[in-house]
């Protein structure tokens, strides 16, 4: 299994008007981490960068067109994604895993249109793994009670670490929660455990 554990910062909340300035993740291949890796990009239009984002990530306008260029940044993602997958194999994907993950897929996913790059589906599995869906069934089971199911409500209500709004920071406690979460679980026997369907003849 090919888990890619992600977080992005952006320079807004709208991926149609704003971008990508920091995206870093952890990739884990049948339970161990392979890579992490933080990448910079400059954002493109200033002049869309929205103050509350600056205020939640404490940066300032300078800092981040300061950054590599996007295309750079791009080139370096791509080389990290080709370490780990076969992007000619439709069976060869890796698993984004993430706290709203759609949010950080949407942002990449326009970033790759926006570097003319129509193959963002060749990397990941198009359908995320969302911590706060699994959060909400351990909540339901009693195994934990956070007052929200924030990225910091979840990584004190598991006892991890965290420094909010740096993306690397926030892709370590994720990975580290979605592991202390699932061991919650108990591994199903064989004979339980979900079968294919069998078409009838």
């Amino acid at each position: 299994m090919k888990l890619f554990f992600a977080d992005t910062e952006t320079t807004g909340l709208d991926p149609a008007q704003h971008e990508i300035f920091q995206l870093a993740f952890l990739v884990e291949i049948d339970g161990k981490v392979v890579e992490e890796k933080t990448i910079l990009f400059r954002p493109e239009r200033p002049e869309t960068i929205s103050a509350d984002a600056l205020r939640i990530t404490r940066k300032t306008k300078e800092e981040l067109l300061s950054y590599p260029p996007k295309r750079q940044g791009y080139e370096s993602l791509i080389a990290a994604l080709d370490r780990w997958v076969d992007r000619y194999d439709k069976d060869d994907k890796l698993f984004w895993v993430g706290q709203n993950p759609r949010f950080d897929m949407d942002f990449l996913r326009v970033f790759f249109q926006e570097l003319e790059d129509p193959y963002f589906g060749s990397w990941w599995h198009h359908v995320p793994a969302d911590l706060i869906a699994l959060a909400m069934i351990m909540r339901l089971r009693r195994h934990i009670d956070p007052p929200d199911f924030k990225l910091e409500s979840l990584a004190q209500a598991c006892g991890v670490p965290l420094i909010p709004h740096d993306a690397l920071a926030d892709v370590r406690a994720t990975h580290s929660i979605w592991k202390k979460l699932l061991a919650l679980i108990p591994l199903a026997e064989p004979a339980k455990s979900c079968q294919p369907s069998r078409r009838r003849p």
